[in-house]
Parts: C-alpha cells; structure tokens; sequence
C-alpha cells in the first residue's frame, strides 16, 4: 500500500497534518516514527519530528465506496458491499434496481469496474483489482459462457477446426481458457484488440500448447485487463 513521508514540529502535530491534509480517519493509516524532532538549544539546531504513513486497506475500501455510491445515485437504489483480500478488492451490489446498471451482456457492469479501478490505482502505488458483482450476475454469466463454450468445443471436435467466439470482456475471456482447459483435444487463445478481442477454441489433437503464450491466460482471473 502506498506510504509517504510528513513532518511537522512534533510527532502529534505531523499526524494532524497528515489527517488534515489528505482527508485520513484514524482507521485508515498506520504509521512509524522516522525522526522524533528536537526543540533545539533556545531555537537553535530545532529539527522537525518526520513521520512515515502508510495507508491501510480500510482507506481504499472507504474510497471506493464513496466513489461508487457518487456514480450509482442516478441508478436508484442500489447498496454497495466492499470485502478486501490482499490487494483485490471485491464488491457487491444488490438492491432492485440492478438490471439497467448490469446493461446488455454485463458491459455497464464491466465498463463500472473499469473505471473503479482506475479511480483506485490513481490512489496507490502499487497494483489493485477490483472485481464487481451485481446480484450474482458473474455467476449466471459463468453457466451462460459454460454451455456456449461446451457447444463450441463439440463443433471444433466434430469438424476438426476451429471456432471463433463473438468478442468478449477481458474477464470473460480467461474465464473461457480456464473451461477450455478441462476438456481434451482442444486448445484456447486470444485475437484481435479492445474492445473487440475474441477467443477462438481450435481443435488439438496435442492440447493446450497455444495457452502458454495468450496474454488474456497468462493474466489470471483478478489480474490485468489487457
């Protein structure tokens, strides 16, 4: 998380500074003593007390709450839920107005965590994921892609070729290389460029041997985008 540097005369005073200054609860910092800081000799030799903060979890959860509710106030009533593992961030929506948030094939949803990731990594200097659902959409979506990939994968077989898949988000896609991977004689990558990059599922009498180069794979489920 990211850590930064405050001083001011006393080691108290640094900490107010640092709360005042970058909009900091208690919760959402720790900190350590880098230089205690003097008062010097009648003024003189003074040195400042230099602290070092370094931001916690809870300030990154805080934020993007605050970030999502701004931008879902226009879509009616909807709560947002933010659990934190390590440096991924998964958040849950419900409420009864979800479906226009979620949009056709989940882009609204998609285009959401894109931008809230963005807004959060803008706060960090270090790598965070955002991974958001609403009302178990993710879940629905994975048993969609199953089934349409299960059919694909029976067409390349059969006709022994390959099977190009209408484009598909970023998540999608690696979700698509990880059902590939159950079945035999089939192998997985990925073609073409935002937003219209697609998968294509080729029959392989000797496996999986294009996977270990696709980006899309190579990423995992919470990593980058590309």
């Amino acid at each position: 998380m990211k850590k930064f540097l405050i001083s001011a005369s006393t080691v108290s005073q640094a900490i107010e500074k640092a709360k005042q200054e970058h909009g900091l609860k208690d919760e959402d910092f720790q900190y350590s003593v880098v230089e205690k800081g003097s008062k010097g000799f009648f003024g003189i030799m003074a040195k400042d007390a230099v602290i070092e903060i370094t931001l916690t979890s809870e300030f990154y959860k805080r934020k993007l709450e605050e970030f999502m509710n701004h931008i879902l106030g226009s879509y009616g009533d909807i709560s947002v839920k933010i659990q934190c593992l390590g440096k991924r961030f998964f958040v849950e929506l419900k409420g009864a107005d979800l479906g226009r948030l979620i949009g056709k094939h989940g882009k609204t949803l998609a285009a959401l965590q894109h931008i809230s990731m963005i807004y959060l990594n803008r706060l960090s200097n270090t790598r965070l994921s955002v991974i958001i659902d609403a009302g178990a959409y993710r879940e629905r979506r994975s048993k969609k892609l199953e089934e349409m990939v299960r059919q694909a994968i029976e067409r390349a077989k059969q006709q022994k070729s390959k099977v190009v898949l209408d484009p598909m988000f970023a998540f999608e896609r690696r979700l698509v290389h990880e059902i590939v991977k159950r079945y035999a004689n089939v192998k997985s990558y990925s073609i073409g460029v935002e937003p219209y990059r697609k998968v294509v599922i080729e029959y392989s009498p000797n496996g999986k041997d294009l996977l270990k180069s696709d980006q899309d794979f190579k990423s995992g489920i919470c990593g980058s985008q590309k």
